[in-house]
């Protein structure tokens, strides 16, 4: 137990450290849907000892004489049922917490807080509870939310990364794990043998906690007639100055159509990286057949990299979204309509200004890349991906100010920054997991919608959330938590999410940081419909 906790000490202090602190500015994206014209928000109830919400306004403009109410219905309360209060100002992006500071009771509850104010919108929120004498658990989903099941699929890995398919109709799901492994799911059954294992050639992990490792994954379209496939793995440094190296290599099968082989790799791309973390690692084909790779900004916080960063620096691969065509060249070619081909830039970058875009994907249906970006100190946020575009980091974290200064530096015109479609802060969660557009068959109330996660909201303990966006109206998304099946928290780490070749979705977890212990499991995701 001793050890436990001393590595629980250890894990929370590199994450930590992985926030640096941000630069205070009352700068406010203007013309941003998700704000709307009158930002108030409830961002989060939270339970414990008590009940406590935190209200933000998201407006530009002040929101004055604010009044409060937070009410309990059901269960057995003898104490706190209700609290309210006055607020007199809440300026644009600064936040509140209000109360009801001890509650005593049993049973479930529907918690409801009202929040009016003068010059903006009202606007309520409800949670459901379970109250035990004087502790408040609050049980997961919105109030209108879809309700998921999750069934456990297989168990045993220590740090599962990604899940994906060959594209082979073998119905076989590959499943990565963070310490080099990539295993077979065939017919329910995880097969011993390693598809293929790469821990020999890849950097010396902390067990604790560790951003490198055997981070992605990605079969060709062509998988069923030409055996190639890609992996992006972490190896030791080979010059100074750097931690390590990210290495995008391709692979072939053998003639066991369940073993690669391990000696046929050709490596393409070889990237050093400063510091330990913000690896990125997603690799995807998109739907013209060019291999989509994402790249953090080198790591450590702040992205102070040399006077601009590498998320602003068009002439570095990291902080960015890189486009190649394995089909030609050697090792590849670049597709032509790449945006810097010509002009300055590096050729390989699609979109760039990303701070550690850990997880992409393809809507199968609109062929739209969202992609997921872990924020440093306040706000995660989700994009929608073009090509050339600038997503603003660091200048901005999401759409709020970070460094101003560099866009003046730079000579950026800030209302040219591609917004993201949402953002939450650190008060809902802490790391952003990108997901999918669900586009299955078994879950169609979840049809065109955004499947995604936050990795925790604890750092010492399992508390990930499961979340979809949904497009309410053109260009306009919604944020709803699922429910899930008997209100049973997850109490679970969130690593990441995959997709079968029917578009249904997998979720990846484990129970401790880190590969230590084999706690990692996979999940199919279900919802909507007739789930009880």
């Amino acid at each position: 137990m001793k050890h436990k906790s001393l590595s629980l000490l250890i894990c929370i202090f590199i994450l930590l450290a992985g926030y640096g602190s941000a630069v205070d500015s009352n700068y406010k994206q203007n013309d941003n849907n998700m704000r709307k014209t009158n930002g108030l928000e409830i961002e989060v109830i939270n339970g414990g000892i008590g009940i406590n919400a935190i209200i933000r306004n998201n407006g530009d403009t002040n929101a004055t004489n604010l009044t409060w109410s937070i009410q309990l219905e059901g269960g057995l309360i003898l104490l706190g049922k209700t609290g309210s209060g006055e607020i007199p100002l809440l300026q644009p992006n600064q936040t509140t917490t209000v109360e009801i500071p001890l509650v005593f009771g049993f049973g479930k509850t529907t918690i409801t807080v009202d929040v009016e104010a003068d010059t903006t919108n009202s606007t309520v929120r409800i949670a459901k509870g379970r109250i035990v004498t004087f502790y408040v658990s609050i049980l997961p989903g919105d109030n209108d939310a879809l309700t998921a099941q999750l069934e456990r699929v297989v168990r045993g890995f220590k740090s599962p990364t990604v899940l994906t398919h060959s594209g082979d109709g073998t119905d076989r799901l590959f499943i990565a794990d963070l310490t080099g492994q990539i295993y077979i799911l065939e017919d329910e059954n995880l097969l011993s043998t390693p598809f293929l294992d790469l821990s020999d050639k890849m950097v010396k992990l902390n067990p604790i906690y560790d951003e490198r490792g055997l981070l992605g994954l990605a079969f060709h379209p062509e998988y069923e007639n030409n055996g190639r496939f890609f992996v992006y793995y972490s190896v030791p440094k080979s010059g100074e100055g750097i931690d390590h190296e990210s290495i995008i290599a391709e692979y072939q099968v053998s003639a066991d159509p369940n073993l690669a082989n391990p000696d046929s790799e050709q490596i393409i791309l070889r990237i050093d990286q400063p510091e330990s973390n913000h690896n990125g690692g997603q690799l995807a084909f998109g739907p013209n057949g060019y291999l989509y790779i994402g790249l953090g900004d080198g790591g450590g916080a702040g992205d102070q990299h040399g006077e601009i960063g590498n998320g602003q620096d068009i002439n570095t691969s990291l902080g960015s979204v890189l486009r190649i065509d394995v089909d030609n060249g050697t090792p590849y070619s670049i597709p032509p309509d790449n945006p810097f081909v010509g002009t300055d830039g590096l050729d390989e970058i699609y979109a760039y200004g990303f701070r550690n875009p850990y997880r992409f994907s393809f809507d199968m249906q609109t062929s739209r890349l969202f992609l997921a970006d872990v924020g440093q100190d306040e706000w995660e946020e989700i994009d929608i991906v073009e090509n050339g575009s600038n997503y603003g980091w660091r200048i901005l974290e999401g759409t709020h100010a970070y460094d101003l200064a560099l866009a003046n530096l730079l000579g950026i015109d800030i209302e040219t920054l591609k917004k993201p479609i949402h953002e939450y802060s650190h008060n809902v969660g802490r790391s952003i997991i990108g997901g999918y557009v669900y586009r299955g068959n078994i879950s169609p109330d979840l049809d065109g919608k955004y499947v995604f996660a936050d990795w925790s909201t604890n750092f010492m303990l399992p508390r990930g959330k499961i979340y979809y966006l949904d497009e309410i109206e053109p260009d306009r998304w919604q944020r709803f938590e699922f429910k899930l099946i008997n209100d049973k928290p997850l109490r679970r780490f969130i690593l990441g999410f995959g997709e079968d070749e029917h578009g249904e979705l997998y979720i990846l977890t484990t129970r401790t940081p880190g590969s230590l212990l084999r706690s990692g499991e996979i999940w199919h995701i279900s919802a909507g419909g007739d789930i009880k």
